[in-house]
C-alpha cells in the first residue's frame, strides 16, 4: 500500500555473506553498553532528548491522525489537495521520527523489556496513522480522468507531482476503502512469521563441538568467526553442527517461510498482480524483467565462478573445495585487528574519488556519533543504516577489526551519505529513495575501497590478497545474492501453484540451486540444504536480495566512470545518484548517472570485470 511505504522506514542491511551475525571484537570486549566510551555510541538526542519528548510527539501524532481522518472527502480543487498534502507529509514526517527512535532504542539492547515495549508502541503508532490516512490515496486514485489531467497541470501541485503520479498509477491495484482498511488490520498477522523467525533465531541453542580434545562453543556470531578462520577442521565441525541443529527444527523454520510466501501471494492476488515478484518490484517502479535478466545473465557467467573456485582451492591450499571452505580466509590475511580509528581513515581515503565535498561530509559524519560501533550482549547483529528526515543518519555496526568490517563500514556509510545528501537537497516528500538505488550508493563504496587496496599492493602476496578480497566480494554479492533471488522466485511460484512448501521441498530446491551455482567448481555438501533457515531476508524482506546483485553491477560501472571521467563523473554521481532521493523512478536516476539497468549490459560488463580480475589472479598464482 502506497501510504504504508511512505511512512515505514526502510532499513538497509549490509549482508555481504548474509550471515546476519557478526563477531564480538577481540580487541574491544565490552560486557555492557555502559562500558563503551560515548564517542562510539549513537547520539539519540539528535532525535529526542528523552522519552518524555518522544511521548509528547506520540500524543501529538495521535491528534493529528484523528484530525486528518475526519477530513475524508472527495478531492475537488488544487488548494484543497495542496492543504491535505502538506498535512499528510507533516504527519508522515513525525511518525517516521517516532518510529526511528523506538527502533534504534531497541536494537542496542533487544532483551530490554522497556525498549521492547517502546518499539511495539512505535509500530502500533505507525499502524494507527496508516489506518487514518489511507483514505487520501484512495481519493487520489478515484479522480476522474479530466480532473486528474488538471491536477497534473497545476502549478501549485507541481512540487508533489512525483508522489501524486506514483499514487495515481497504482489505482489498478487498489481496492475499495473498506477492503483497504481490512488489509491494514491483517498486517500484524501477516508479519507474525517474520517475528517468530527473529525470536527463534535468538532463542536457538547451538551445541558445542570438540576438535583435537579442545571444546569449541558454538553461537551464531562464533559460527561466522569459525567459518572465516584458517582451521579447516573447525570450519567443517562448525558447519555440520550448525546445520545439523537447524535440521532438527526444519519443520518450524519451513512453516515460517511457507507462511511468509502465503502472505506475499495473498497480497499479490488481492491487489491483482500476476505474481508476488511483480507486486514487490512494481512498488519500486522496477520492471520484473530486470529480475529475470539478472538471473539469466549471472547463470551465463557461472563458468567464471566455477573457474574461480578451482583457483581458490589452490590459493588456500586444499585438495577439494567443500561448502565449509567458501569463506576461508586468504593465506595472507593479517592476524592483527584494524583499530576503528584506522578503519575510518581507510574509508575516507578510499572514497576520495567521489569528490572533496563528499569526503568532507563523510568525515564529519564519522566524527559526529552517526555510528554505533561495538558489539555488546543483546545488541542487534549485523549492520544497517536508518534515519529520519529530521535527524542525521544512524549506522549500526558490530565492529571487530576485520577487513570485512572496514568494507561494511564503507557500505553503510554509503547509505548514510545517500540519506544525508537526499535529505539536504530534496523536500521530505521526494527525499526517501528506494532500495534499488540505495544499494548502488553503498556498493559503490566497496568497489572504490577494493580499487584502493589493489593500488596500494606492492608485493605479489599483497596483490594476491587484494585480488582475492575483491573476487570474494563478487562471489558473495553478484553470484550469491542472485542465487538467493532465484530461490525466492522458485518458492513463491511453487506457492502460487499450490505446491507444498514443507521442509523437504525447500531443502531440495535449495540444494539443487547450490549444485547449479557451485557444483562444477566444488563438492556441494548436503548440509547446505538447510542454509535457507538462517538467511534473514527470506523471512523479513522478500525479493530484496536481487538488488544487491543488480546494484553491485551498476556501481561497478560507476566506479569505472570515476576512474575515467574524474570531476565530470564526481558531479554527475553526487548530483544524480546521492542527491536525487526518490524524486524520479530508480531506473531513470541510474540512467542519468550513465548506467541503464533496464538492459543486461551492466551485468555483462560486471562479469567481464570479474573475468579480468580472475585472469590477473590466475597469472599471479602461476608466477
Amino acid at each position: 500500500m502506497r501510504v504504508m511505504r511512505r511512512i515505514v522506514i526502510t532499513v538497509f542491511s549490509v549482508v555481504l555473506c548474509l550471515n546476519a551475525m557478526t563477531v564480538q571484537s577481540e580487541s574491544h570486549t565490552f560486557k555492557s553498553r555502559a562500558d563503551i566510551p560515548d564517542e562510539y555510541k549513537w547520539n539519540l538526542q539528535n532525535l529526542y532528548n528523552n522519552e518524555k519528548e518522544w511521548r509528547q510527539d506520540v500524543q501529538q501524532v495521535k491528534k493529528m491522525a484523528e484530525k486528518f481522518s475526519k477530513k475524508e472527502e472527495k478531492l475537488t480543487n488544487d488548494k484543497q489537495i495542496l492543504k491535505l498534502l502538506k498535512e499528510y507529509f507533516t504527519l508522515s514526517q513525525k511518525i517516521e521520527k517516532i518510529f526511528v527512535f523506538s527502533r534504534i532504542n531497541l536494537d542496542v539492547d533487544i532483551g530490554n523489556t522497556k525498549a521492547q515495549a517502546l518499539s511495539e508502541e512505535g509500530q502500533n503508532m505507525m499502524m494507527y496513522v496508516v489506518e487514518r490516512t489511507a483514505w487520501f490515496s484512495n481519493e487520489i486514485q478515484s479522480m476522474e480522468d479530466n480532473h486528474w489531467a488538471e491536477v497534473m497541470q497545476s502549478q501549485i501541485l507541481k512540487p508533489y507531482q512525483s508522489f501524486l503520479k506514483e499514487t495515481y498509477d497504482e489505482k489498478i491495484h487498489s481496492l475499495s476503502p473498506e477492503m483497504e482498511k481490512m488489509l491494514i488490520k491483517t498486517m500484524p498477522m501477516v508479519n507474525a512469521p517474520s517475528e517468530l523467525f527473529t525470536m527463534m533465531s535468538k532463542d536457538l541453542v547451538l551445541p558445542s563441538f570438540t576438535i583435537e580434545e579442545k571444546e569449541y562453543e558454538l553461537t551464531a556470531p562464533l559460527y561466522t568467526k569459525y567459518m572465516t578462520g584458517k582451521n579447516r577442521k573447525v570450519r567443517e565441525a562448525a558447519f555440520k553442527t550448525y546445520y545439523g541443529t537447524l535440521e532438527k527444527y526444519q519443520d518450524s523454520f519451513a512453516s515460517m517461510l511457507s507462511n511468509v510466501v502465503k502472505g506475499n501471494n495473498f497480497f499479490a492476488t488481492a491487489r491483482q498482480y500476476s505474481s508476488s515478484l511483480e507486486a514487490h518490484l512494481e512498488r519500486n517502479q522496477v520492471d520484473p524483467k530486470v529480475y529475470d535478466q539478472l538471473i539469466e545473465t549471472v547463470e551465463d557467467g557461472l563458468p567464471l565462478l566455477h573457474r574461480y573456485l578451482k583457483l581458490k582451492e589452490k590459493y588456500i591450499g586444499i585438495d577439494s573445495m567443500q561448502m565449509y571452505d567458501l569463506s576461508a580466509p586468504s593465506p595472507y590475511t593479517k592476524t592483527e585487528r584494524i583499530p576503528y580509528e584506522e578503519a575510518k581513515e581507510i574509508v575516507v581515503k578510499g572514497l576520495a574519488p567521489i569528490g572533496t565535498n563528499y569526503v568532507k561530509e563523510l568525515s564529519k559524519g564519522l566524527d559526529s556519533k552517526w555510528v554505533d560501533v561495538y558489539h555488546t550482549p543483546g545488541k542487534a547483529t549485523g549492520a544497517y543504516q536508518i534515519g529520519s528526515f529530521d535527524s542525521h543518519p544512524y549506522v549500526l555496526m558490530n565492529y571487530q577489526g576485520l577487513q570485512n568490517d572496514v568494507l561494511t563500514l564503507a557500505h553503510e556509510m554509503g547509505h548514510a551519505m545517500h540519506s544525508y545528501f537526499s535529505n539536504k537537497n530534496q523536500p521530505y516528500h521526494d527525499a526517501r529513495y528506494v532500495t534499488f538505488t540505495a544499494e548502488v550508493a553503498s556498493t559503490l563504496q566497496e568497489h572504490l575501497l577494493h580499487k584502493q587496496l589493489l593500488k596500494e599492493a606492492t608485493t605479489k602476496e599483497e596483490k594476491l590478497h587484494a585480488l582475492y578480497q575483491y573476487l570474494e566480494d563478487f562471489r558473495v554479492t553478484l553470484f550469491r545474492q542472485t542465487q538467493f533471488a532465484e530461490f525466492e522466485k522458485i518458492i513463491h511460484e511453487m506457492g502460487q501453484n499450490e505446491e507444498p512448501l514443507h521442509a523437504e521441498a525447500l531443502k531440495k530446491v535449495y540444494l539443487d540451486l547450490n549444485k547449479k551455482y557451485y557444483g562444477k567448481g566444488m563438492e556441494v555438501n548436503n548440509e547446505i540444504a538447510m542454509e535457507w533457515a538462517r538467511v534473514p531476508h527470506f523471512f523479513h524482506s522478500s525479493f530484496y536480495t536481487y538488488q544487491y546483485a543488480t546494484s553491485f553491477a551498476a556501481s561497478a560501472a560507476l566506479a569505472e566512470q570515476l576512474e575515467e571521467d574524474g570531476i565530470k563523473a564526481q558531479k554527475r554521481i553526487q548530483y544524480e545518484l546521492f542527491s536525487s532521493g526518490g524524486s524520479l523512478p530508480p531506473l531513470e536516476i541510474l540512467q542519468r548517472t550513465g548506467v541503464d539497468m533496464s538492459k543486461k549490459q551492466p551485468i555483462v560488463e560486471s562479469l567481464n570485470r570479474y573475468e579480468e580480475l580472475l585472469n590477473e589472479f590466475e597469472k599471479l598464482l602461476k608466477s
